[in-house]
């Protein structure tokens, strides 16, 4: 069993309403239908631990080609009985509907959306505190961006315009949160608008190496940009999770699955 750790961040920012000051994010990703313990009971301790109002699942929560689904959907099960719970489409989410277990994972979603987590599929939320809410926006990334070891062109881009025509109408003047699995269109969702972007999908690296980081993207690029952390550019913040689950090919060195803690901090409290 790989041992977890939570990393924690503190975001500050004036369009954060003072209702929300203190609020308590947990986001987790890239879970692969790894177990920690026996019914996922180390991972769950842990987000008990934080006790947060809010769980952001930020894709690839199965693997698209393990047929063991039950996994992901007895954490989903055990999660939404305790919290509230959003969760996002990544690329293992759109390759089960496509590969060799279509028919099983047709099941599976099928009971997830019975489940009270509420799926965002470029759509928007608003999280309500007293009189006060922010915007929760999450945004499925289409499958031919994600590009594999032998796709000649590894670096798409997104089509001009697409987050403006695929997710509701966003205003600037409040706090807006945008779930997208991959990090590599950090400058999109940047201009589009979004104060905090959450990502994950490239794991940290798999493997991370002093100094340097992360040496590989799921895209097979060595020492990919957006690995891991947290990236500032303007208005905007992006932290990209290392997730929690790993590589068929490659074990994880010197990258602990993680859990994020993100806290809320009105600027003008």
């Amino acid at each position: 069993m790989s041992k977890l750790e939570i990393v924690n961040y503190i975001i500050e920012n004036k369009k954060i309403p003072q209702g929300f000051n203190d609020y308590v994010i947990v986001q987790i990703s890239d879970l692969h239908n790894k177990s920690f313990g026996k019914n996922n009971i180390s991972l769950i301790n842990k987000i008990d631990q934080i006790n947060p109002q809010v769980v952001l699942i930020t894709g690839d929560i199965i693997d698209g080609e393990n047929k063991n689904f039950q996994v992901s959907l007895d954490l989903l099960i055990n999660l939404t009985n305790k919290y509230k719970v959003y969760y996002i489409t990544g690329n293992h989410e759109q390759k089960a509907l496509v590969k060799r277990y279509k028919e099983l994972y047709k099941d599976y979603f099928k009971k997830l959306h019975e489940l009270s987590a509420i799926h965002l599929d470029n759509e928007k939320i608003q999280i309500k505190k007293g009189n006060s809410h922010i915007n929760l926006y999450g945004v499925t990334i289409p499958f031919k961006c994600y590009k594999y070891l032998f796709d000649k062109d590894k670096s798409p881009n997104l089509d001009e315009n697409f987050l403006q025509n695929s997710l509701p109408m966003i205003n600037k003047n409040e706090y807006n949160i945008l779930l997208a699995h991959t990090p590599f269109y950090f400058d999109d969702y940047e201009k589009w608008g979004a104060d905090l972007i959450l990502a994950g999908h490239v794991h940290g690296g798999i493997i991370r190496l002093p100094v340097v980081g992360g040496l590989l993207s799921p895209n097979r690029h060595f020492f990919p940009k957006y690995d891991l952390g947290r990236f500032d550019k303007n208005d905007s913040t992006m932290i990209v999770t290392k997730g929690l689950g790993g590589s068929k090919v490659l074990v994880r060195i010197n990258c602990k699955p993680e859990i994020v803690k993100i806290t809320l901090k009105s600027k003008y409290y």
